[in-house]
Order: structure tokens, then sequence, then C-alpha cells
């Protein structure tokens, strides 16, 4: 009886360790949109334009139009600039995807 406790106990002990582990790493997969945002404000001038959001680099070729839209979605009140806090609502729209792109 106490070594099937004993045995038990260990299973979930192991256990939360895995799943606080796992929990970990997917907090590790989030982007941080403040970085993301720093890395694409390229004159760091705390806004970003549509020319820097185009020239940002990429692992697959996205067409100017489609780049064209995703930065209209992102630019809440259409002044042609994206700021951090328009950023940030188009991450969380997209479910932190790490686009920071807004809906497609």
């Amino acid at each position: 009886m106490k070594l099937t406790t004993l045995k038990l106990g260990v299973l979930a002990l192991g256990l939360f360790a895995f799943s606080q582990g796992n929990a970990q790493d997917k907090q590790k997969q989030q982007p941080d949109p403040e970085k993301m945002f720093a890395a694409l404000d390229t004159n760091k001038d705390g806004a970003m334009s549509l020319e820097e959001f185009k020239a940002r680099k990429t692992k697959k070729e996205v067409a100017p139009e489609i780049l064209e839209k995703r930065f209209a979605k992102m630019d809440a009140d259409a002044n042609g600039l994206v700021f951090l806090e328009e950023f940030k609502t188009a991450m969380a729209k997209s479910g932190g995807k790490g686009k920071g792109e807004g809906n497609k």
C-alpha cells in the first residue's frame, strides 16, 4: 500500500513538473509586441511607416499589395503611421500569432 502511494506521488510530481515546463515554453513562444515594434520602427521615431513595414525581413516573399492591406488594418486612425498601441491592438486581434498585422 505504501509503495503504491509512493509511486502515485512520484507520478503526480513528474506530471506537475512536466506541465510547468510546457507552460513556460508556451510563455516564451509568445512574441513581445514592444520588441517587434522596435525592430520594425527602423528610424526610431515611435511610429512605423508603410515603407518600414514593407522593408522588414520575412521568411517568405509577400506581395506588396498584401503588405499594404495588412498595414491598413493596423493603422486604425488611417493617418499613414502605426504607433505602438495600434500595433499591440492588431497583435491581440491576430491572436498573438507574432505577425502583428491584424487579421488577414
